[in-house]
């Protein structure tokens, strides 16, 4: 019967670096992580802890994966902990640097050390990730339409319309700023949507003064001061994220620009950032959609029946705009 250190002298490591791997410790280097992995398939190794796992069907842990911090991920992470722990299972944080991590990550489904995995945003293409999905459940926000993984997005075309729509019967103003989040998102891409077909129906409002940005630190000040050397600039500037225009708006404020008086902001998520700022957003109820997730999940693995509670975004307007 294949052994631990069976797994070690083909890999070409030490036992105690076996066993940190298979322990899902972080203080292993990835090359050395890789092999480990690869012997271990193909040697069909399961270290003993996992064999009992195994036998139980379960671990009980669940994987919580991003790429970087922001207020809605420790949100999500709060709100998905809680839940969990109410049914038993315990929550395992992986912050993910590039796609080789993100991959160490999903290949603990594959060698059972986490049930399942909820993701907050992806290194790899979401083509690589579904592979992993016949290992356990995977569940995520992001917007996906897959059989295998779930989803419980928002579609935010017709929120963003919505927004327009209000600045337009509201206001009486000739152009609208937007600051956007990575155009290869799918929600930036819901967006520029809505704004094209804006154009299309208001022609006489500019809304060419858009600045694309991948993360959300920094944004919110760096368009700030983007907007402050701008000619004419907008007086109403909408952004993808409450925690966005917060920085905005403070940085604005800090070069005496008066919100709302000389420019009107408008947010995206209802977070505590707009509730204490009393900005102008969008109710996206983000702690269903992570109940939605992680309930998904647990009803996987546990063979129940997953009932998906129905999310209707709303307005909220506050001072901003």
């Amino acid at each position: 019967m294949t052994n631990i250190f069976d797994v070690a002298k083909k890999a070409n490591v030490s036992k105690s670096t076996v066993s940190r791997v298979f322990s899902g410790s972080r203080h292993v280097s990835e090359k050395s992580r890789q092999k480990i992995i690869a012997a271990a398939d193909e040697l069909g190794y399961v270290p003993n802890i996992l064999a009992r796992q195994m036998r139980q069907q379960k671990t009980n842990i669940i994987g919580f994966v991003a790429t970087s911090y922001y207020p809605a991920v420790g949100s999500l992470l709060s709100y998905i902990t809680h839940i969990a722990e109410e049914k038993g299972y315990s929550v395992n944080v992986y912050f993910t640097k590039d796609k080789e991590q993100e991959l160490n990550v999903l290949n603990y489904l594959k060698l059972h050390v986490l049930d399942g995995l909820f993701l907050v945003s992806t290194r790899n293409g979401w083509n690589t990730i579904k592979e992993f999905a016949k290992y356990g459940p995977i569940s995520t926000w992001r917007r996906i339409d897959s059989c295998s993984i779930y989803s419980s997005y928002i579609d935010h075309y017709p929120l963003y319309k919505q927004i327009l729509l209000y600045i337009e019967n509201t206001y009486e103003v000739d152009s609208i700023g937007h600051i956007l989040n990575d155009r290869k998102k799918s929600n930036t891409k819901a967006r520029i949507k809505a704004i094209n077909e804006f154009e299309h129906d208001y022609p006489c409002t500019d809304n060419n003064w858009q600045l694309f940005f991948p993360e959300q630190g920094g944004a919110g000040k760096q368009a700030a001061l983007t907007y402050l050397k701008t000619t004419n600039p907008p007086k109403v500037v909408l952004a993808y994220s409450d925690y966005v225009a917060a920085d905005f708006i403070s940085t604005l404020r800090e070069h005496q620009v008066d919100v709302p008086r000389d420019v009107k902001v408008f947010g995206f998520d209802n977070s505590d950032f707009g509730k204490y700022m009393n900005i102008s957003t969008v109710d996206t109820y983000l702690e269903i959609q992570a109940i939605n997730c992680i309930n998904n999940i647990i009803s996987r693995l546990e063979n129940k029946k997953f009932e998906e509670i129905k999310i209707t975004p709303k307005l909220i307007i506050r001072t901003t705009c």
